[in-house]
């Protein structure tokens, strides 16, 4: 049976991100859930998804939040961006330092817009700006998911297809790859490129990607 696709955006985004890589795969996308975490307005969440086996489709956050969090009939993973634990401790000593994110949290409730700009900046060359008024209460819970959530455990239990950029400034490669240690990693793609934001930037790599594990998983 085809999986049904589930679309997770990362922190401080929305559904929007997804519309390039949406508009490559076209009818393949057909019946795809598209997430909104409510960073910027009203949240969503899936409606009924039935029976048939769900690819999660996640950016950053998003794949955390997948792993964490996955609807019951989660076969498959795309992590695009994305990683299975952000804060480094004693047994991942790769990850990003717990600071960081503190840092982050008194940012968010002194100059919001100041600290979102700042992090488009630097995901992406040039920033992308499309954005409404900011739910500092969402994105605030958004810093605590990346500060202690932890997906690796359930990582080691799908099969997983990554696309990443060799020299992302937000969740460096090395990172993402040690987090992953274990998982069944179907396909590891590595994009020569410095941003976060594989979604806006390569959205054919992504859609390609989300192929061969649809086709993988409907073989």
């Amino acid at each position: 049976m085809k999986p049904r696709l589930l679309f997770v955006h990362g922190w401080a985004l929305d559904r929007a991100v997804w519309a390039k890589a949406l508009a490559e795969l076209g009818a393949e996308a057909d019946g795809a859930e598209v997430l909104d975490a409510g960073y910027y307005g009203r949240p969503s969440a899936p409606s009924t998804l039935g029976s048939a086996p769900i690819l999660g489709v996640g950016q950053s956050l998003g794949v955390l939040e997948l792993l964490t969090d996955p609807p019951a009939s989660l076969a498959g993973l795309v992590a695009i961006d994305g990683f299975a634990r952000f804060v480094s401790g004693p047994d991942f000593p790769e990850g990003q330092p717990g600071a960081v994110l503190k840092l982050m949290e008194v940012a968010l409730k002194a100059t919001p817009g100041a600290l979102l700009s700042e992090f488009m900046a630097k995901a992406l060359p040039g920033g992308w700006s499309h954005f409404g008024v900011p739910d500092v209460e969402a994105l605030a819970r958004g810093l605590e998911r990346l500060k202690t959530l932890d997906g690796r455990e359930a990582a080691g239990r799908l099969p997983v297809w990554s696309l990443h950029a060799r020299f992302d400034p937000i969740a460096p490669l090395a990172m993402a790859d040690a987090s992953f240690t274990g998982a069944d990693v179907r396909i590891r793609q590595v994009r020569e490129t410095a941003d976060h934001l594989s979604p806006i930037t390569a959205p054919g790599a992504c859609a390609d990607l989300i192929r061969a594990a649809l086709k993988a998983l409907d073989a």
